[in-house]
């Protein structure tokens, strides 16, 4: 069970049809999946030809698929006129640069243009060591990384602290959790599923994201059910059926 699968068991049981990745890179998560509408933004793709050709054959709405090689703030920035047309997004993937501070920024601009009963989905919340769950500033770079002694090549960095920020400060907007698969899933829904977010509610708080900037990965190990709100994978198929039951209802 993975992102891969989650997201496409969402759209095979729904009749939504808009996706967003954010951190599409080589495309190996965003060409697989099955919608009528799908874009990608990334600062510098690298999906081999044939790849694209072998899901263009397999899967033909892919011909359809829009790419916006530029960093997701830029996007959401100067794409306006493109997310409007296109009516919003049903689910979106945050995959991109492995950062606190990036990760909360494409959740909230996400929730700007999420359609009623959408869903935000985050990789990466729940890093397996302390290594992968360290900052990049702690690094340099990505390739001072590979230096490390003890190094796996997995890193999820402190994306999972975008989790802890929004259950503190969002609570009563969102629903949100991570699920304990595929280095944690994090699940950001708006409450209440023809509710529109206001977005003058989701400005960041300089004091709380400096403080939660601050945690470490020992103080997540100790309370991960409150920090994250951490559901065992099962709970991916009872997502799924509540959002099929609000999509049918709707």
């Amino acid at each position: 069970m993975n992102r891969i699968w989650l997201i496409q068991e969402i759209f095979r049981k729904t009749n939504f049809k808009n996706y967003l990745e954010i951190g599409c890179r080589t495309g190996s998560s965003f060409l697989p999946i099955n919608a009528r509408h799908k874009t990608a933004v990334d600062p510098v793709f690298r999906v081999p030809i044939l790849f694209k050709i072998k899901y263009v054959i397999k899967i033909p709405n892919n011909l359809n698929n829009k790419y916006f090689e530029e960093e997701s703030d830029i996007f959401f920035l100067r794409r306006e006129k493109y997310l409007e047309k296109i009516g919003g997004f049903d689910v979106v993937l945050v995959d991109g640069l492995h950062t606190f501070q990036n990760s909360l920024n494409d959740v909230i601009n996400s929730l700007k243009y999420l359609n009623d009963n959408g869903i935000i989905i985050m990789h990466d919340c729940f890093p397996p060591h302390r290594l992968a769950s360290l900052p990049l500033e702690h690094y340099g770079s990505l390739d001072e990384m590979k230096k490390i002694e003890g190094w796996t090549s997995e890193w999820n960095g402190d994306v999972w602290k975008t989790i802890v920020y929004l259950r503190r400060n969002f609570n009563e907007l969102l629903n949100i959790c991570v699920i304990d698969t595929d280095y944690g899933l994090g699940i950001i829904r708006p409450k209440g599923s023809d509710k529109k977010i206001d977005i003058k509610n989701l400005l960041i708080d300089e004091k709380s994201y400096n403080e939660i900037k601050n945690l470490t990965y020992e103080e997540l190990m100790q309370n991960t059910v409150v920090m994250l709100n951490l559901k065992k994978r099962e709970y991916a198929y009872t997502l799924i059926d509540e959002i099929t039951k609000h999509n049918i209802n709707k």
